[in-house]
């Protein structure tokens, strides 16, 4: 692996985290207070659709530091152990919670309240398949992690 790779994705990781602690302190209530001034009618719903989407990011923040751990493993060359793959089920579990508030919401939205259109469509479709796809793409790294780990192990017992 380039040794740049690692700090770069650290930077980035960190960047990201940093920019998502901002959307939720700063950029959510600001925008929730801005559709409840123009939809007055949608004032009930702004506290509990900022308290899932605040969970919804939460659970990406927890899947970004379970990355930064993994790195982490791979810079100490310690991937290859059991110990790697409790972080690879925290990204799985809180990719897939993710993909799962982006359709409870969506769902709400779109049938309970008859808000948004195609736009909103698009949106809560693209969220919950991506979130989906990278859970699914953990979960078969996962079975890769235990295949190498087995492996790992076999090479290295004396013969």
């Amino acid at each position: 692996m380039s040794r740049f790779a690692i700090p770069l994705l650290r930077i980035a990781l960190a960047i990201t985290i940093c920019g998502s602690v901002l959307v939720q302190l700063l950029a959510l209530p600001i925008y929730i207070g801005e559709v409840v001034a123009m939809h007055p009618e949608a004032s009930t719903l702004a506290t509990p659709y900022r308290w899932v989407v605040t969970l919804g990011i939460a659970c990406i923040q927890v899947s970004l530091v379970a990355i930064w751990a993994l790195l982490n493993k791979v810079q100490k060359q310690e991937i290859f152990s059991g110990q790697a793959l409790p972080w690879v089920d925290t990204f799985i579990w809180s990719t897939t919670t993710t993909s799962l508030l982006v359709m409870a919401l969506g769902f709400h939205l779109l049938n309970a309240v008859k808000a948004g259109g195609p736009g909103v469509v698009l949106a809560v479709a693209g969220g919950a398949v991506i979130m989906a796809t990278l859970a699914l793409l953990m979960l078969v790294m996962r079975g890769l992690l235990v295949s190498a780990t087995k492996l790992d192990a076999q090479s290295s017992m004396p013969a």
